[in-house]
């Protein structure tokens, strides 16, 4: 029987305080993304899934159980998904693999987007970044988590032109990428099988600046299209040791190409493993897995 530990992995971004650091270590087994490739696509398109599992002694390998939810949910309801995703009667079963490729449902941008629902419910409202998206459903062993992938559907209430403008100019998300991570100490480079023991050392993630794409923006406001850059997120885990931050972000405006932390190394020798996901405002990520050897 599936417990309780369900958790919403988002591909949204906010660059606001870190939340307590004590997420960042992984002390038990834990859901931490679901990828997606490409990371938007229309409805009926392919798209391959996959999952980012860790646990205290290093990556998880169970092959995830993948399933699209097709339950709409109320504009009332404060979840990302409808409770009914969490049953076996709204879904679309993918099987169970490491990666699975599959059609998004064809009615994607009725269901969870702007088009005019056959019955229930109004339209979906877009996400800050004016997104909509498939949720999907992965179980291993006894965790379960929903990853949102981005559908790209028509630009509702707008002005024909704007519209019609929007659906010929508009650029599908492409998911950022990560860097190999760079480990410092009072600004000496480290390997990663040579961290000293109790050490503070600096961890740095990297993106190309392509990582972060502008895109099409539709400002209700100013009745206009206007462009946007994304902003992105690095988000921290551990198994040992311990991190100043579980999250570091970049606004929309912000020019780095880097974030960093400060990685507090256990006293005893022995491995640790880093996950890093980087998210974009539009729901892409990449992920990097590092094994690091504490002596």
């Amino acid at each position: 029987m599936m417990s309780s530990r369900i958790a919403l992995l988002l591909g949204l971004v906010a660059c606001d305080a870190p939340l307590d650091q004590r997420l960042a270590i992984i002390d038990q087994p834990r859901l931490l993304a679901i990828t997606t490739e490409p990371a938007e696509a229309r409805p009926g398109d392919l798209v391959t899934y996959g999952a980012l599992v860790a646990g205290p002694d290093g990556p998880i390998l169970t092959p995830p159980t993948w399933a699209f939810c097709t339950a709409g949910k109320p504009p009332t309801e404060d979840n990302a998904v409808a409770p009914a995703c969490l049953g076996d009667d709204d879904v679309i079963a993918l099987g169970a693999q490491l990666t699975v490729t599959a059609a998004l449902p064809a009615d994607g941008c009725r269901v969870f987007g702007p088009d005019v629902p056959d019955v229930g419910f109004r339209p979906r409202d877009p996400d800050p970044s004016g997104g909509y998206f498939q949720p999907i459903r992965a179980d291993v062993d006894d965790l379960r988590a929903f990853g949102l992938s981005r559908i790209t559907c028509k630009l509702p209430n707008a002005p024909s032109a704007i519209a019609q403008a929007y659906l010929t100019d508009y650029e599908p998300n492409v998911a950022p990428a990560l860097a190999p991570l760079a480990i410092a100490q009072a600004g000496t480079p480290l390997a990663s099988d040579a961290i000293p023991a109790g050490a503070n050392v600096d961890l740095i993630a990297t993106w190309p600046t392509q990582a972060r794409e502008s895109y099409l923006y539709y400002d209700r406001a100013r009745v206009a299209l206007v462009t946007r850059r994304e902003a992105l997120r690095v988000s921290w885990y551990a198994t040992r040791g311990g991190l100043d931050v579980d999250a570091s972000g970049i606004a929309e405006d912000d020019p780095a190409t880097s974030v960093s932390t400060t990685f507090h190394a256990p006293a005893t020798p022995g491995p640790v493993w880093l996950w890093l996901v980087l998210r974009d405002s539009r729901g892409g990520l990449a992920t990097q897995t590092i094994e690091l050897t504490i002596r």
